[in-house]
């Protein structure tokens, strides 16, 4: 077990107190579900030994000029952590997000579970997560991290507004190239576009990290709370196996408004960096309209802690919602520009609403009258 997870465990068994779940030890345990990521993960990671290597530093220091002279969003520094990782670092890297937010939302199905159910149960969701992270590292290109979403981290990696850490799976990328048949370098900038739009938008509006993690909470909070254990078990494992809506069935009104107002945030968020990289690497990816359409067939950069989120909770976003941002972005800069399309990120209420996103008139009329 290498060193830097042996840190992360400590921090996540220590800070966020999951070890005082029952009898001392978290619900699911942790180090498993690694060891099973780890195992899935590395057993189908292929080696690119002939691959020429890709400086990604200089690549996103690079990106931060043309996509904010575009964007209008200037940031302090372009200066940021960049880390090429493997799968396994990656899946040490994002393991804690995973803890801060299952192991909450099953301590509130603890009350009244026999130790028979909450067994059998922590086993399965334990290797289900694990099958989870190993199936998503295989999965994810790159990552801009946001820092900690789900509120209740005692410790989050970095303060709002400072820079966050961009990684890159550079073994997965070279490997998608081939797949689908697109220059490796033209992907690997594509990618770097793809997440230095991300750090513009979360670093240039500090509040859009925790107004979304405000609506994971709203989402996941009151689940447990009114299934119990039994039923909580088995839908979270049954939708970490197929990814199913079932816990939708019991959705209050106020969990179906925040299930909305997440697809709209995600939607605009994903839409919006989609369109600014439609215009950017227009100019400075080498075959980006071929990349383009390859990419948005399979879909492949769709962040994969939101993946997560949506499986967990069996709340699978909508692809299309992706594609109505774009959308949405598109037509709202064509009628008022692009610093009257940067109002969207003025604030949480100035956020589109679902029927704004289809219907993007509607959304300028309310922004311009406020």
């Amino acid at each position: 077990m290498s060193s830097v997870y042996t840190q992360k465990r400590e921090r996540v068994w220590g800070e966020h107190g999951f070890g005082e779940l029952r009898g001392g030890f978290a619900v699911i345990s942790w180090g498993v579900a690694r060891t099973i990521a780890v195992a899935l993960a590395t057993r189908t990671e292929p080696v690119h030994k002939s691959v020429k290597p890709f400086d990604y530093p200089v690549a996103v220091g690079d990106a931060f000029g043309p996509l904010a002279e575009f964007t209008g969003i200037h940031l302090f520094s372009d200066a940021r952590p960049v880390r090429v990782a493997n799968r396994a670092e990656w899946i040490d890297f994002n393991i804690e997000g995973f803890g801060v937010l299952l192991e909450p939302l099953l301590r509130r199905a603890a009350a009244g579970a026999n130790d028979v159910t909450w067994a059998f149960g922590a086993a399965t969701l334990t290797a289900q997560i694990g099958l989870l992270l190993g199936f998503l590292s295989a999965r994810v290109l790159g990552q801009y991290d946001t820092g900690p979403l789900v509120a209740g981290n005692s410790a989050p990696r970095k303060k709002a507004g400072e820079p966050g850490e961009i990684f890159f799976l550079d073994g997965n990328i070279v490997s998608a190239a081939g797949r689908l048949g697109v220059p490796v370098d033209g992907l690997r900038l594509w990618i770097v576009l793809h997440e230095t739009t991300h750090a513009l938008q979360f670093e240039g509006h500090p509040w859009l990290r925790d107004h979304l993690g405000s609506l994971v909470e709203s989402l996941t909070g009151p689940l447990a709370e009114r299934v119990g254990a039994r039923e909580t078990v088995r839908r979270l494992t049954e939708n970490l196996r197929t990814g199913g809506r079932s816990v939708e069935l019991v959705m209050t009104r106020d969990q179906r408004d925040a299930f909305d107002e997440m697809q709209a945030t995600m939607s605009v968020i994903e839409g919006y960096s989609d369109y600014v990289m439609h215009h950017v690497g227009q100019r400075i990816v080498p075959g980006y309209e071929n990349i383009k359409a390859r990419m948005a067939r399979s879909r492949m950069h769709r962040p994969a802690f939101e993946t997560a989120i949506f499986r967990i909770t069996g709340l699978d976003m909508k692809l299309e919602q992706y594609r109505l941002g774009e959308i949405f972005a598109d037509a709202v800069a064509s009628r008022i520009g692009m610093s009257g399309l940067n109002r969207v990120w003025d604030g949480p209420e100035y956020m589109p609403t679902l029927e704004e996103i289809r219907d993007p008139g509607l959304w300028i009329d309310r922004v311009e009258t406020s």
